[in-house]
């Protein structure tokens, strides 16, 4: 037993060479040491890719076109709240009185200073890390009955269920596009407005979408303001969460008409649902699978390392000669040098 443990002892699968036949040099020693910072920084990178995972995207068909859905609006005007119609109207032609889901706020009008008036700016989409912290789901705010007495300006907020197909949520005056037994004058209209809240779905305050703290202002009377969002359903997975959004991208087209050339003016949201869902994942390689690759890629710097090492001894060589390739090198003694020094 005791010849069977001394002979696995001494077994070596991958022999080393014999120092005797070694040649210490000091371009071999400043190789060492770049090679060790090199695998040093890339297992840095790689423990870090391991944790911070890949961004995975992905787009699939959307199997719930009839699904409803809520749009969520925060919304200040600059008129009294009992000069407004709010109405609702989708692709087949479906009518929706949007007043009996909204609350009509009397206040004063302001433009808080961190809001974007008139920007057209492009906003940044969220990236995956920002959505998942600040993905809490939330009530949208309900704050009771209506409160229209006697103020410049009214505050409309609240979530209006709609079908998920293409629509139309507006904002008019009194007599302007639906029949009416009042008439707003035309010198008391004013949509200039400041937009807090509007996403559709699920509400999640810390999220921010396109119009989410805008302001635009009128310049005249008979303003209308057209705003064309296209919603793209968008999931975001991480660690086994996950938070359902319906992200959108949006355009506005403004037009100022006059007493001759009459339209409605207004503040309008023209929806369009895309037929797909994009699904943004963070995912992660099996540990093993990352073991692997980490040891692959300590062989490839290993061998890359030697072979411009005895890339660097030829070219030496090549243009200054064997002798000046051999400076700083050292050779260690063996049995033959200690005989031919007695010699």
């Amino acid at each position: 037993m005791s010849s069977r443990m001394s002979s696995l002892k001494t077994f070596d699968a991958f022999p080393k060479v014999a120092s005797t036949h070694t040649v210490r040099s000091t371009r071999g020693s400043y190789n060492t040491i770049f090679t060790f910072l090199c695998l040093l920084f890339l297992t840095w990178a790689e423990i870090g890719s391991f944790f911070g995972g890949r961004i995975d995207h992905q787009f699939v068909v959307d199997n719930t076109v009839s699904q409803n859905l809520t749009i969520n609006v925060d919304i200040l005007i600059a008129m009294p709240c009992n000069f407004l119609h709010t109405n609702v109207r989708d692709l087949t032609d479906d009518r929706f009185l949007a007043a009996e889901a909204l609350k009509y706020e009397g206040f004063s009008f302001f433009i808080p200073p961190s809001y974007r008036v008139n920007d057209d700016k492009s906003v940044t989409t969220p990236d995956l890390n920002e959505i998942m912290a600040e993905g809490i789901v939330a009530q949208f705010m309900d704050r009771g009955d209506h409160k229209q007495s006697g103020h410049p300006a009214c505050h409309i907020y609240g979530s209006i269920p709609v079908t998920k197909v293409s629509g139309d949520f507006h904002i008019t005056a009194k007599g302007y596009g639906y029949r009416d037994r009042a008439h707003v004058d035309i010198e008391a209209l004013n949509f200039t407005h400041v937009i807090s809240e509007f996403s559709f779905g699920q509400f999640y305050p810390y999220i921010n979408n396109p119009l989410d703290a805008t302001a635009r202002v009128t310049e005249t009377n008979l303003d209308a303001f057209t705003y064309f969002l296209t919603v793209v359903p968008t999931k975001y997975h991480k660690l086994g969460a996950e938070v359902d959004t319906n992200q959108y991208s949006m355009s506005l087209q403004k037009k100022t008409y006059s007493l001759e050339n009459r339209g409605i003016p207004g503040i309008f949201f023209k929806y369009d649902f895309e037929p797909i869902t994009m699904i943004v994942e963070d995912k992660r390689i099996p540990f093993l699978q990352w073991l692997v690759r980490l040891a692959t890629i300590y062989g490839g710097v290993i061998v890359a390392a030697q072979w411009s090492m005895k890339a660097l001894d030829n070219l030496l060589i090549l243009f200054y000669g064997k002798k000046f390739a051999s400076r700083g090198s050292e050779k260690s003694s063996s049995l033959l040098d200690g005989d031919k020094n007695d010699e």
